[in-house]
């Protein structure tokens, strides 16, 4: 499937964020073909330029997702979990379409 564009007229927008968070996944492929995420929030940013730059700085050959995180949340602890929705900007998860074995169990 192809991108398909439509001209369209400018119209306001319902909402709008000025500066919002930026998220940043790192995969990389373990000896075992699983892959290894290291993710980052970038907060207080210019723009997505930075962004992309700090990605080039950082990504040491690693594939990478880059996306804008949808609502302010507050940066916590490492250990926890961000939920606000998320845009794909730039980049793929390497695990769509991919089955994972969670956990083997075998009759004894």
């Amino acid at each position: 499937m192809g991108m398909h564009v439509t001209e369209t007229v400018h119209a306001e927008s319902r909402f709008s964020v000025e500066s919002p968070g930026y998220r940043v996944n790192f995969w990389q492929k373990t000896s075992l073909g699983s892959w290894n995420l290291d993710a980052y929030v970038l907060s207080d940013v210019d723009d997505v330029g930075e962004v992309l730059r700090w990605v080039e700085e950082h990504a040491s050959g690693r594939r990478f997702e880059v996306f804008a995180e949808l609502d302010a949340e507050t940066l916590g602890a490492f250990e926890t979990p961000r939920f606000t929705g998320l845009v794909r900007l730039l980049g793929t998860n390497p695990n769509v379409g991919e089955s994972v074995v969670v956990v083997h169990l075998e009759k004894i």
